[in-house]
């Protein structure tokens, strides 16, 4: 009997091993049964992208995986030895559009692109109306039909398995870890999953720019988002205010903001849209008070890595609706980073949970004119 190979490509932000040798999977009882000649052992493993939010993470089924002899293992119901298999999550965060991409989608492209379509996706925590929503993405990287692994009770066999996805922790990647892949490279792939017309933007047309507002419920409003939109029109942008709901089609949703310029919005899932911006294309981000890092990692240097043109406006504690719920000396207004390293619950709940915005309207414009003339350039 070969020795099997194991691969471990673990790091802080997630558990990924790569497999080959005689590979037997058991979907109802998670477990992934490798056969071998010694170093008789077992693990487990959640494959998610995100082992660093504890309370998601907690959520995500364990996979056992065990080295055993040969006839120790069960027998094969279905041999599948001609065709690689990745096993992943669904669970965790996927159903917010940013953690769907950041999470999921982009780390299953980074993992499997190379295999040109030819690999199997053995989905945990499967669940089927977000395997609808972005089926177009599926497709493009897998041409068999998707596995709901934990109801599956046949004993499956492989010669070569991925178990978890290799995440660069956000929607950017660097250059060393890419393997000759990038963001760039996955928005190829969805302009070709949605049918996107717009590679780059083209302002020969003399047309008005236009510019999309995406309104939030909830948490992090634009309080003057009526204002915004008027002063925006009138400095000579066609306007469109939208809420992005998820009951909408992804195909109809990216060629929308395909047909846009400029992308505007307070920090939150909504500017993950971006990616279906053409390139050359405006972000423009409203940082709530104290979220200045998160704003960098999730949309910041992303749109930088995507050649889109980055523009961000930060609200000051005046700009914010915390002004005044608390003492004029306490933390949250001196320290946030200080409330972030030490409370991250706490942190949550204040600055992304609740609080809401109204940016000043002469400095605001400002940076409106800065998109403007990007646009136009």
């Amino acid at each position: 009997m070969m020795k099997p190979i194991i691969y471990n490509l673990s790091n802080h932000r997630s558990d990924v091993y790569e497999v080959e040798g005689d590979i037997r999977i058991h979907g109802k009882s998670s477990t992934i049964f490798i056969a071998s000649s010694t170093n008789f052992t077992s693990w487990l493993i959640k494959p998610y992208a995100q082992k660093m939010n504890t309370a998601k993470f907690r959520s995500v089924t364990n996979f056992t995986i065990k080295l055993e002899a040969t006839d120790a293992i069960p027998h094969c119901t279905q041999n599948l030895n001609h065709i690689p298999a990745v096993v992943f999550s669904g669970k965790g965060h996927a159903l917010n559009l940013f953690h769907a991409f950041a999470d999921v989608l982009f780390p299953l492209f980074l993992t499997c692109h190379r295999f040109n379509r030819s690999i199997i996706f053995l989905v945990t925590n499967h669940y089927s109306p977000w395997t609808s929503r972005y089926r177009a993405i599926l497709q493009k990287l897998s041409e068999y039909d998707v596995y709901d692994i934990d109801k599956e009770n046949q004993v499956l066999c492989f010669s070569k398995m991925i178990i978890g996805l290799r995440t660069p922790g956000a929607l950017f990647i660097h250059p060393e870890e890419s393997r000759n892949f990038s963001i760039g490279s996955f928005r190829k792939l969805i302009r070709s999953a949605y049918s996107l017309e717009r590679e780059f933007i083209d302002r020969r047309t003399g047309d008005r720019p236009r510019l999309l507002i995406i309104s939030r419920e909830g948490s992090r409003r634009l309080m003057n988002e009526g204002k915004i939109r008027n002063m925006a029109r009138g400095l000579g942008f066609e306007v469109v205010v939208k809420r992005m709901v998820p009951n909408v089609s992804m195909s109809l949703t990216a060629q929308h903001v395909n047909s846009f310029d400029v992308l505007l919005g307070v920090h939150g899932a909504g500017l993950t849209n971006m990616l279906f911006l053409p390139r050359n294309a405006v972000l423009l981000q409203i940082i709530p008070f104290g979220l200045d890092i998160e704003a960098y990692v999730c949309y910041e240097w992303p749109a930088v890595s995507m050649k889109l043109r980055y523009l961000e406006y930060k609200v000051s504690l005046n700009e914010s609706s915390l002004l005044g719920k608390y003492d004029d000396d306490v933390e949250v207004y001196t320290h946030p980073a200080t409330i972030r390293e030490k409370h991250n619950h706490h942190f949550r709940t204040v600055y992304l949970d609740n609080q809401d915005v109204a940016p000043d309207l002469h400095r605001f414009q400002k940076t409106l004119l800065r998109a403007l003339e990007f646009v136009r350039a």
